[in-house]
C-alpha cells in the first residue's frame, strides 16, 4: 500500500462514518454537490487556470489546483444548502432510516471523491506516475473513475483514457 490508497481508505472510511451521523438529506445534498462540482470543475478548470496562470507556473499543478478549487467551492455551497433544507423540512423524525440512509449514501459520496481525485490525478500527471501505478486500491477505483470519464470534456477525456489505458497493463487488468 502506497499512500494514494491509504488515502483512499481514510477517505471512504470518513465518508461512511460521517454518513452515519449526519443522515440521508445532509448526505443526498452531498452527493449532489459532488456530482455538480465534479460537472463545474471539468466544465470551467481552464478559466479558473487562466485566472491563476500568473501565481503558478507549472501546468500540471496549476490544472489540479483549479480543477480541486471549483470542485471544492460546489461542494460546500451545495452542502450549506443541504443543511438549510433539513433544517427547513425538520426530518428529524426519520431516526434509523435517515442513518441508514446516510451510511449508504456517505459511502457512495467517498467513492465518487476518491473517483474525482483519481481522474484528476491520472488525467494531470505525467503517465506512469509511480503514486497511481504502485497503488493496490487504484485499479478498483478506475472502475468507477472509467464511467465518470464519460461525461468529462474530450481532451481530459483522451488524457484519462490513454494514462487509464497504459496503468491497466501495469496493473495487468484486461481493458
Amino acid at each position: 500500500m502506497n499512500p494514494f490508497d491509504i488515502l483512499i481508505i481514510v477517505i471512504l472510511g470518513y465518508s461512511l462514518i460521517r454518513g452515519l451521523f449526519r443522515g440521508l438529506v445532509k448526505e443526498v445534498s452531498s452527493v449532489i454537490g459532488v456530482f455538480g462540482g465534479f460537472y463545474a470543475a471539468y466544465t470551467y478548470y481552464k478559466i479558473l487556470a487562466s485566472l491563476l496562470s500568473g501565481l503558478i507556473q507549472d501546468v500540471s499543478y496549476l490544472n489540479i489546483l483549479s480543477f480541486l478549487i471549483i470542485f471544492c467551492s460546489v461542494l460546500i455551497v451545495v452542502s450549506v444548502l443541504g443543511v438549510i433544507i433539513k433544517y427547513l423540512l425538520n426530518i428529524a423524525f426519520l431516526g434509523w432510516v435517515d442513518r441508514v440512509g446516510g451510511v449508504i449514501f456517505g459511502l457512495a459520496k467517498g467513492i465518487l471523491i476518491v473517483s474525482v481525485l483519481f481522474i484528476s490525478l491520472t488525467a494531470f500527471l505525467p503517465k506512469g506516475s509511480v503514486i497511481i501505478k504502485n497503488s493496490v486500491l487504484a485499479p478498483h477505483v478506475s472502475w468507477v473513475s472509467e464511467k465518470m470519464a464519460k461525461v468529462v470534456s474530450h481532451e481530459m477525456k483522451q488524457d484519462f483514457m490513454s494514462k487509464l489505458g497504459e496503468l491497466k497493463k501495469a496493473w495487468k487488468i484486461p481493458h
